[in-house]
């Protein structure tokens, strides 16, 4: 018995608007009764990628005009009073002004709340930190108008940012392809009373990052992969407590923040040596005390180049470490620095990625072996021996450096109470089968806790 189509409409059209917006378009097959059901959908997600075909030797072919006509056909007929979401995703429109016109009204009289307009390329290199060549879109005047909007995802677009004084209730910002300058984002910071979360990526030309403000409401700051003409980034806000970083190495200054995690990654940096060693560690002391941190392959390898190539000091007061790393054995010396920096370690994750960069000049700082790091010359940190308690392991291939941790965590954590294996599910001349074989040698291992349970997966 068919009990779906015989719920109410106004149910059916909560949950076809739970789906993604080409899902609900794939119930029009199902029957008759279906057929214009997920035009009811309150999500609506138009893309020209939806529209492309691809040509003999692979390529994608768009095809501009059968997009405009499906997109203003559908918000002519659709008389739905409200809408909760309008994503609009079109390269290149600036033939079609018109129709972001009207894709920007019918929002603003349905009353959407959140609204994504993305102009740019697919095909652009977020790895670029110079920016795309192709122009910014600018966003027409009824834009500012949308005083009801809760989150706004603007990519490769123009717009002024004092006319943002009307969006009085926007909490979430996501900012793409984007030519930003340190002024336009404190305007926007001010403008924006209710901003909570502010996401900035793949943006150029940005001279420094300034993001202070004792009234900030400020609770989730993203800045990725974006180009500073000067790399000096100022954080004081009262509420922030998330951080994500990725791209090359700045001077962090960072206070009056109640941060908790952290996620950091340096890997755009070019350069390796003591001097980007020193400021890594600087800026991890402006950036704590946070009780969860990520760090990367880039700052295992580089950070023990600096001064202190031990460990932090002051300890610092994490209890959640994530480690992405490529388990070379370039980065054993930071793993262990970060061993002996957080003596109140709870929980440790290794997310390994062999595909991460390695610097191509490396010395060890202090001369040893790698291999000795972690068997006959130990050292058993105090986090190691009193609190961890947790460890989970993703994408463990059975490298040795990958075998010579996890000897090491089981043969010495004392408290630890589960360990978690997951195998890499990569296809290879070795294959996953291989991978869990090498992980099951755990159970061989003498355990330094009596309480540990272990899980490969």
């Amino acid at each position: 018995m068919d009990r779906l189509s015989n719920l109410p409409h106004p149910l059916l059209s909560h949950i076809l608007s739970s789906l993604p917006f080409k899902e609900a378009a794939k119930t029009s097959s199902l029957s008759k009764q279906w057929r214009n059901q997920w035009k009811s959908t309150r999500n609506l997600d138009f893309n020209h990628l939806y529209f492309a075909n691809r040509d003999s030797n692979g390529d994608v072919k768009l095809q501009p005009q059968i997009f405009t006509d499906f997109v203003q056909q559908f918000i002519a007929n659709n008389k739905s009073p409200i809408m909760d979401k309008l994503s609009l995703t079109f390269s290149s429109p600036g033939d079609s002004q018109e129709l972001v016109e009207k894709c920007i009204t019918f929002s603003f009289e349905r009353n959407v709340k959140h609204l994504k307009l993305d102009f740019s390329d697919p095909t652009w290199d977020e790895n670029d930190l110079d920016g795309p060549a192709h122009p910014m879109f600018d966003l027409p005047l009824s834009f500012y108008n949308h005083q009801v909007l809760e989150s706004m995802t603007l990519f490769s677009c123009k717009f002024d940012v004092l006319r943002f004084k009307n969006f009085g209730l926007l909490k979430s910002i996501s900012l793409r392809w984007i030519e930003l300058k340190v002024s336009t984002l404190k305007a926007l910071l001010a403008n924006c009373g209710c901003l909570e979360s502010l996401s900035v990526k793949s943006c150029w030309n940005m001279d420094g990052l300034d993001v202070c403000g004792k009234d900030l409401k400020l609770s989730t700051l993203v800045v990725e992969k974006c180009h500073f003409l000067n790399p000096y980034f100022e954080i004081e806000a009262p509420n922030l407590k998330y951080l994500k970083y990725s791209g090359t190495v700045g001077v962090f200054f960072v206070n009056g923040t109640g941060l908790e995690e952290a996620d950091l990654d340096f890997g755009l940096e070019s350069e390796c040596d003591e001097s980007l060693g020193d400021s890594l560690y600087q800026s991890l002391n402006q950036i704590c005390p946070t009780t969860a941190l990520t760090v990367c392959t880039y700052m295992l390898q580089v950070i023990p180049m600096g001064e202190e190539p031990l460990g932090m000091v002051p300890r610092l007061n994490v209890t959640h470490l994530t480690l992405r790393t490529a388990m070379h054995n370039y980065e054993q010396y930071g793993i262990r620095f970060f061993f002996n920096s957080c003596p109140r370690l709870e929980t440790l994750t290794i997310d390994i990625d062999r595909s991460r960069r390695i610097c191509d000049e490396y010395e060890p700082p202090l001369g040893d072996k790698f291999e000795c790091l972690w068997t006959r010359s130990a050292i058993i940190f105090k986090c190691i021996t009193q609190t961890l308690r947790k460890v989970e392991i993703k994408g463990f291939k059975g490298t040795p450096n990958e075998v010579y941790v996890m000897f090491y965590l089981v043969n010495h954590a004392r408290v630890l109470e589960k360990l978690t294996v997951i195998t890499s599910s990569e296809e290879s001349n070795r294959g996953p089968e291989f991978f869990r074989s090498v992980a099951d040698q755990v159970h061989g291992f003498r355990k330094a806790s009596e309480n540990l349970s272990i899980t490969i997966v």
